[in-house]
């Protein structure tokens, strides 16, 4: 068994899940991190994105709207340092409003 720690947060943005452009991708057919099961988001709609270590706004999700990629990577910014050599940095997008 090999076991790594990773930095994570925890963003609430219903803004987020009431934006169509996030919808859209939410709703798409490629696979992701979420207990989302297409339609409209709600209360159970929780996704979660991998930003790289190094906080230059790559990861697994960086296709989804610009302008919500960004905001999530700058809010890691202002969490957590940038780090090399260790896993992405999980963050939990949940919708309550």
């Amino acid at each position: 068994m090999n076991v790594e720690i990773s930095p994570a947060l925890v963003i609430n943005a219903p803004e987020f899940f009431a934006d169509p452009d996030f919808q859209s991708w939410l709703n798409n057919s490629d696979r992701k991190f979420t207990w989302h099961r297409n339609g409209a988001p709600d209360e159970w709609s929780d996704t979660v994105v991998m930003v790289d270590p190094g906080l230059t706004g790559a990861g697994s999700d960086s296709d989804m709207p610009e302008a919500i990629w960004d905001q999530i990577v700058s809010t890691c910014r202002l969490h957590i340092a940038p780090r090399r050599g260790v896993p992405h940095v999980m963050v939990r997008l949940t919708n309550m409003q």
